[in-house]
């Protein structure tokens, strides 16, 4: 059960935890950031849409940030598009932050521009962008990938969380990272891979690499392609970053700026808050 004190801190909730594709009990990447009652969403790939369902109504996200248009990041908006058109209760429309081929990729998978933008608000956004969302103060860094992709900082009394996206290394990311409590970065490959594609991912050394350049608090590795390596992929981070490392899994809360450690799920009932 969360402290008083640990509920009014900004939380991180994994929605999503696997690289690519979906794994047994892992959807793709999706998170949920909540400070002071303001929820962000922030990716939603695919099968995490009901993973956000078991923890708060989605009516109750406030906005939602895509980093790419890569559908392991961005599939289930088309499900969030239903669920709020058919069966929210949102009086106003849902404002969406993202590069621009985000929304190019959903106009082509849904019926009508039209009733899209009855639903969502999109709005366009590229690195070295500012976001001011409720008590959540966003700067978005561009992250080294085949298609336009923000990593980002986010940052709220006091405390900060970094999210790398989908990249490959790029100091850019350690710029993003600069100091966080808690550094949230994918690790596409649990161990070095010599004949991996440029420009695409980063394997878990390269992350506690950057951790470590960056000097952060504590380093929560996430995207790992392949079932069952993620515990391979902390013990190679760990080579490289001295601080704590975690494999992000699927329904995890950490409190971002406490002990680190992950935290007991809501009680029952709080997917009607």
């Amino acid at each position: 059960m969360l402290t008083r004190n640990a509920v009014r801190a900004m939380r991180l909730t994994v929605l999503g935890s696997a690289g690519s594709y979906p794994a047994p009990g892992r959807a793709c990447s999706s998170y949920m950031v909540e400070d002071q009652g303001y929820r962000l969403l922030v990716d939603c790939g695919n099968g995490s849409l009901a993973n956000l369902m078991q923890r708060v109504r989605v009516d109750s996200i406030a906005a939602a940030v895509i980093t790419h248009r890569h559908v392991d990041h961005m599939a289930d908006l088309v499900g969030l598009y239903h669920l709020l058109r058919f069966h929210g209760e949102r009086e106003e429309r849902l404002p969406v932050y993202a590069p621009p081929d985000v929304l190019e990729v959903m106009e082509a998978l849904l019926p009508g521009d039209d009733a899209l933008h009855d639903v969502c608000q999109f709005e366009t956004v590229h690195a070295g962008d500012r976001l001011s969302l409720g008590p959540l103060d966003v700067s978005l860094f561009a992250a080294d990938h085949p298609v336009e992709t923000v990593a980002m900082r986010v940052e709220s009394t006091g405390v900060r969380l970094a999210y790398s996206a989908d990249s490959g290394p790029t100091p850019e990311l350690a710029r993003c990272a600069a100091g966080a409590d808690l550094f949230l970065c994918e690790s596409t490959w649990a161990v070095p891979i010599g004949s991996r594609p440029a420009h695409l991912h980063l394997d878990a050394r390269e992350a506690g690499e950057i951790a470590t350049n960056a000097g952060v608090g504590s380093l929560v590795l996430t995207h790992v392609a392949y079932p069952g390596t993620g515990a391979r992929a902390v013990l190679e981070a760990r080579a490289t970053f001295g601080g704590t490392v975690i494999e992000a899994c699927d329904l995890d809360d950490h409190v971002v700026g406490s002990p680190f450690r992950p935290q007991a799920a809501p009680e029952a009932g709080t997917p009607g808050a």
